[in-house]
């Protein structure tokens, strides 16, 4: 039996973690609100190298501010990848440590990370490549926690392929036919019926950027906050 090792590599996340930066640094810590700490969730974080890449980057770019980054994913695999990340890079002063989260359409599952999470205030949330490798009651709980534990002026940062008024290229239709042979509950998902769930959650759409290798870079706010 061969013995998967516990710090991954990502060769996707290698190619799409600079653009998504440029991105990030540009178009949302323009405005990184009063809260002197900046508290960033990332939702399904894969095997730790957004976090390598992103945490301290942040915490450089907030200056004034402290940052923690609490970083999350469903598999064990993945959990153990990410703290060997944070050993590695000595991010322990920024990172948390990886807590198991697992969205369905009621949010959370697991109610020790409920407990954990419950009474902090997300000045971010940022969910790469999740929502089209996810049943869609995945996106469903998303949407309904970052209604919950995101500040009044933070936002919902997504990022991945989607439909646009119900087609796709042709790349990433043929890349949705891959993943619905892996499990027919994935696909690309209809932007548009995202964001109606999104302002079901009170959430609004406010940028929408075309990314490289035809991705999109969501970003949403409370609509109360994407009105002032």
């Amino acid at each position: 039996m061969s013995i998967i090792p516990p710090k991954q590599d990502s060769p996707s996340a290698q190619r799409n973690k600079e653009p998504i930066w440029q991105f990030l640094s540009s178009e949302v810590l323009t405005s990184p609100g009063s809260s002197k700490d900046y508290r960033v969730l990332e939702v399904a974080t894969g095997a730790g190298v957004h976090t390598d890449y992103f945490a301290p980057k942040f915490a450089e770019a907030l200056k004034d501010k402290s940052c923690s980054w609490y970083p999350s994913d469903p598999e064990q695999e993945s959990l153990d990848s990410i703290q060997c990340y944070i050993n590695d890079g000595n991010l322990g002063s920024i990172v948390k440590p990886p807590c198991v989260l697992t969205l369905d359409e009621n949010g959370i599952m697991e109610k020790e990370t409920t407990a954990l999470l419950d009474g902090l205030e997300m000045d971010l949330m940022i969910c790469i490549n999740m929502i089209h490798i996810s049943p869609w009651e995945a996106t469903l709980g998303l949407l309904q926690e970052a209604s919950k534990r995101l500040s009044d002026t933070g936002c919902l940062y997504c990022y991945g392929p989607y439909r646009e008024n119900g087609t796709a290229v042709e790349s990433n239709i043929k890349f949705e036919g891959w993943l619905k042979s892996k499990d027919e509950r994935f696909g690309l998902r209809d932007l548009e019926k995202v964001v109606n769930v999104a302002e079901e959650n009170g959430l609004k759409l406010v940028k929408k950027i075309e990314m490289p290798a035809n991705n999109l870079s969501l970003v949403f706010q409370k609509a109360s906050a994407a009105q002032n």
